[in-house]
Protein backbone atom coordinates (compact mmCIF):
# COMPACT_ATOMS: atom_id res chain seq x y z
CA UNK A 1 0.00 0.00 0.00
CA UNK A 2 1.12 3.04 -0.95
CA UNK A 3 0.25 7.00 0.53
CA UNK A 4 0.32 10.54 -0.52
CA UNK A 5 1.47 12.61 1.89
CA UNK A 6 0.31 16.17 3.04
CA UNK A 7 0.55 18.85 5.49
CA UNK A 8 -2.54 20.46 7.39
CA UNK A 9 -2.40 23.48 9.88
CA UNK A 10 -5.47 24.54 12.38
CA UNK A 11 -6.45 27.04 10.20
CA UNK A 12 -7.94 24.69 7.28
CA UNK A 13 -4.56 24.93 5.25
CA UNK A 14 -3.76 21.65 3.64
CA UNK A 15 -0.89 21.51 0.95
CA UNK A 16 -0.28 17.85 -0.75
CA UNK A 17 4.12 18.04 -0.20
CA UNK A 18 5.43 14.51 -1.85
CA UNK A 19 4.87 11.30 -2.06
CA UNK A 20 6.10 7.91 0.33
CA UNK A 21 5.11 5.06 2.26
CA UNK A 22 3.26 5.02 5.15
CA UNK A 23 4.14 7.95 7.49
CA UNK A 24 2.01 10.19 9.77
CA UNK A 25 4.04 13.38 12.09
CA UNK A 26 2.69 15.75 14.09
CA UNK A 27 4.77 18.83 13.29
CA UNK A 28 5.18 21.65 15.56
CA UNK A 29 7.86 25.02 15.21
CA UNK A 30 8.09 27.34 18.39
CA UNK A 31 9.99 30.27 19.37
CA UNK A 32 9.79 33.13 22.01
CA UNK A 33 6.82 34.50 20.50
CA UNK A 34 5.32 32.64 17.80
CA UNK A 35 3.93 29.20 17.93
CA UNK A 36 2.38 27.06 14.91
CA UNK A 37 0.84 23.63 15.11
CA UNK A 38 -0.07 21.38 12.23
CA UNK A 39 0.05 17.77 11.09
CA UNK A 40 1.37 15.81 8.38
CA UNK A 41 -1.43 13.16 7.02
CA UNK A 42 -1.48 10.29 4.68
CA UNK A 43 -4.13 9.44 2.17
CA UNK A 44 -3.66 6.07 -0.13
CA UNK A 45 -3.24 6.28 -3.58
CA UNK A 46 -5.33 3.99 -5.60
CA UNK A 47 -3.10 3.76 -8.72
CA UNK A 48 0.21 4.60 -7.93
CA UNK A 49 1.03 0.67 -8.51
CA UNK A 50 -0.05 0.46 -11.65
CA UNK A 51 1.79 3.29 -12.56
CA UNK A 52 5.09 2.03 -10.52
CA UNK A 53 4.66 -0.97 -12.34
CA UNK A 54 4.89 0.20 -15.84
CA UNK A 55 7.96 1.58 -15.14
CA UNK A 56 9.14 -1.45 -13.86
CA UNK A 57 10.71 -3.33 -11.07
CA UNK A 58 13.56 -1.99 -8.24
CA UNK A 59 15.06 0.14 -10.95
CA UNK A 60 17.70 2.63 -9.54
CA UNK A 61 15.44 5.34 -10.19
CA UNK A 62 12.77 4.11 -7.39
CA UNK A 63 15.72 5.18 -4.95
CA UNK A 64 16.35 8.33 -6.37
CA UNK A 65 12.94 9.07 -6.07
CA UNK A 66 12.58 8.14 -2.88
CA UNK A 67 14.88 10.30 -1.65
CA UNK A 68 14.10 13.38 -3.49
CA UNK A 69 11.01 12.83 -2.45
CA UNK A 70 11.96 12.74 1.18
CA UNK A 71 13.97 16.00 0.53
CA UNK A 72 11.58 17.94 -1.03
CA UNK A 73 9.10 16.64 1.98
CA UNK A 74 11.27 17.87 4.23
CA UNK A 75 12.07 21.41 2.78
CA UNK A 76 8.17 22.04 2.13
CA UNK A 77 7.48 21.55 5.82
CA UNK A 78 9.80 24.07 6.45
CA UNK A 79 9.29 26.47 3.94
CA UNK A 80 5.31 26.35 4.82
CA UNK A 81 6.32 26.69 8.62
CA UNK A 82 8.06 29.85 8.11
CA UNK A 83 5.82 31.04 5.70
CA UNK A 84 2.93 30.95 8.46
CA UNK A 85 4.87 32.06 11.42
CA UNK A 86 5.70 34.99 9.59
CA UNK A 87 1.84 35.64 8.52
CA UNK A 88 1.52 34.38 12.27
CA UNK A 89 4.37 37.45 13.32
CA UNK A 90 2.18 40.45 11.33
CA UNK A 91 -0.77 39.84 13.21
CA UNK A 92 0.86 39.79 16.68
CA UNK A 93 2.28 43.11 15.66
CA UNK A 94 -1.18 44.82 15.65
CA UNK A 95 -1.36 46.89 18.78
CA UNK A 96 -5.20 46.53 18.83
CA UNK A 97 -5.57 43.35 18.47
CA UNK A 98 -5.57 40.39 21.50
CA UNK A 99 -4.62 37.07 20.70
CA UNK A 100 -6.97 34.50 22.81
CA UNK A 101 -5.40 31.34 23.58
CA UNK A 102 -8.17 28.95 24.21
CA UNK A 103 -9.56 25.51 23.42
CA UNK A 104 -11.17 24.54 20.21
CA UNK A 105 -15.11 24.48 20.02
CA UNK A 106 -17.07 21.66 20.74
CA UNK A 107 -19.29 20.34 18.81
CA UNK A 108 -22.50 21.01 20.80
CA UNK A 109 -23.88 24.89 20.99
CA UNK A 110 -22.00 26.34 23.21
CA UNK A 111 -18.62 28.44 22.72
CA UNK A 112 -16.53 26.28 24.64
CA UNK A 113 -16.74 23.56 27.26
CA UNK A 114 -14.33 24.81 29.78
CA UNK A 115 -15.80 27.80 32.40
CA UNK A 116 -12.72 29.86 32.05
CA UNK A 117 -12.30 29.61 28.39
CA UNK A 118 -15.87 30.82 28.11
CA UNK A 119 -15.30 33.44 30.99
CA UNK A 120 -12.84 35.11 29.42
CA UNK A 121 -14.19 35.24 26.01
CA UNK A 122 -17.58 36.18 27.38
CA UNK A 123 -15.47 39.31 29.11
CA UNK A 124 -13.79 40.57 26.07
CA UNK A 125 -16.84 40.91 24.67
CA UNK A 126 -19.00 42.84 27.05
CA UNK A 127 -15.89 44.91 27.38
CA UNK A 128 -15.45 45.35 23.46
CA UNK A 129 -11.77 44.29 23.48
CA UNK A 130 -10.98 43.40 19.74
CA UNK A 131 -9.31 39.65 19.79
CA UNK A 132 -8.11 36.91 17.59
CA UNK A 133 -9.38 33.14 18.69
CA UNK A 134 -6.56 31.07 18.66
CA UNK A 135 -7.63 27.32 18.96
CA UNK A 136 -4.25 25.98 18.68
CA UNK A 137 -4.66 23.99 22.39
CA UNK A 138 -0.92 24.87 23.22
CA UNK A 139 -0.58 25.94 27.29
CA UNK A 140 0.67 29.00 28.35
CA UNK A 141 4.54 28.83 30.03
CA UNK A 142 2.89 28.37 32.83
CA UNK A 143 0.36 25.60 32.18
CA UNK A 144 -2.75 27.15 32.24
CA UNK A 145 -5.44 27.88 29.35
CA UNK A 146 -6.79 30.09 28.52
CA UNK A 147 -3.97 32.74 27.99
CA UNK A 148 -3.29 35.71 25.95
CA UNK A 149 -0.83 37.73 24.14
CA UNK A 150 -0.58 41.36 23.68
CA UNK A 151 1.95 43.25 22.20
CA UNK A 152 4.60 40.16 22.89
CA UNK A 153 3.38 39.41 26.47
CA UNK A 154 1.99 36.77 27.51
CA UNK A 155 -0.90 36.33 30.61
CA UNK A 156 -2.84 33.30 31.91
CA UNK A 157 -5.44 32.97 34.44
CA UNK A 158 -8.60 35.09 33.54
CA UNK A 159 -8.15 36.88 36.89
CA UNK A 160 -4.54 37.84 36.47
CA UNK A 161 -5.56 38.58 32.47
CA UNK A 162 -8.43 41.05 33.46
CA UNK A 163 -6.40 42.84 36.07
CA UNK A 164 -3.84 42.80 32.96
CA UNK A 165 -6.09 44.30 30.93
CA UNK A 166 -7.20 47.02 33.14
CA UNK A 167 -3.94 48.07 33.78
CA UNK A 168 -2.73 48.27 29.85
CA UNK A 169 -6.62 49.75 28.38
CA UNK A 170 -8.15 51.13 31.47
CA UNK A 171 -11.17 48.89 30.94
CA UNK A 172 -12.87 48.33 34.18
CA UNK A 173 -16.45 46.91 34.08
CA UNK A 174 -16.78 47.01 38.01
CA UNK A 175 -16.10 50.54 37.89
CA UNK A 176 -20.23 51.03 38.74
CA UNK A 177 -20.32 49.11 41.48
CA UNK A 178 -20.23 50.48 45.28
CA UNK A 179 -18.61 49.19 48.10
CA UNK A 180 -20.85 46.49 49.25
CA UNK A 181 -21.65 45.35 45.52
CA UNK A 182 -18.08 44.64 44.82
CA UNK A 183 -17.37 42.69 48.18
CA UNK A 184 -21.08 40.36 47.02
CA UNK A 185 -19.16 40.32 43.10
CA UNK A 186 -15.96 38.87 45.29
CA UNK A 187 -18.25 36.33 47.17
CA UNK A 188 -19.42 35.14 44.55
CA UNK A 189 -16.87 34.61 41.94
CA UNK A 190 -14.60 33.33 44.40
CA UNK A 191 -17.58 30.59 45.59
CA UNK A 192 -17.57 29.56 41.75
CA UNK A 193 -14.72 29.45 40.57
CA UNK A 194 -12.86 27.97 43.72
CA UNK A 195 -16.19 25.58 45.12
CA UNK A 196 -18.70 24.95 42.74
CA UNK A 197 -16.07 24.57 40.17
CA UNK A 198 -14.46 21.49 41.71
CA UNK A 199 -17.97 20.03 42.42
CA UNK A 200 -18.58 19.92 38.95
CA UNK A 201 -15.30 18.14 38.27
CA UNK A 202 -16.18 15.42 40.45
CA UNK A 203 -19.20 14.73 38.67
CA UNK A 204 -17.87 14.57 35.06
CA UNK A 205 -14.10 12.97 36.06
CA UNK A 206 -15.55 10.72 38.41
CA UNK A 207 -19.45 9.96 39.22
CA UNK A 208 -19.80 9.94 35.44
CA UNK A 209 -16.77 7.83 34.58
CA UNK A 210 -17.78 5.56 37.73
CA UNK A 211 -21.18 5.16 35.93
CA UNK A 212 -19.73 4.24 32.10
CA UNK A 213 -17.61 1.83 33.60
CA UNK A 214 -20.01 -0.14 35.55
CA UNK A 215 -22.56 0.23 32.04
CA UNK A 216 -19.69 -1.14 30.22
CA UNK A 217 -19.31 -3.99 33.05
CA UNK A 218 -22.77 -4.89 32.52
CA UNK A 219 -22.23 -5.40 28.94
CA UNK A 220 -19.67 -7.54 29.62
CA UNK A 221 -21.41 -9.71 31.89
CA UNK A 222 -24.37 -9.74 29.97
CA UNK A 223 -22.28 -10.60 26.60
CA UNK A 224 -20.78 -13.77 29.18
CA UNK A 225 -24.35 -14.55 29.98
CA UNK A 226 -25.73 -14.75 26.14
CA UNK A 227 -22.16 -16.57 24.88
Amino acid sequence: MYWGVGFASSRSCVVDLSRNQSFSLGLCGSDDHYSFYGYIITFPLQDYCNIMSGLGAESWWKKTLCLTGGALLAAAAYLLHELLAIRKEQKLDSKDAIILHQFSRPECEVPSLSPFCLKMETYLRMADLPYQNYFDGKLSPQGKMPWIEYNHQKVSGTEFIIDFLQEKLGVNLNKHLDSRERAVSRAITKMMEEHFYWKIENEFWYLVQNSLGLLFAQNDMFDRVGS
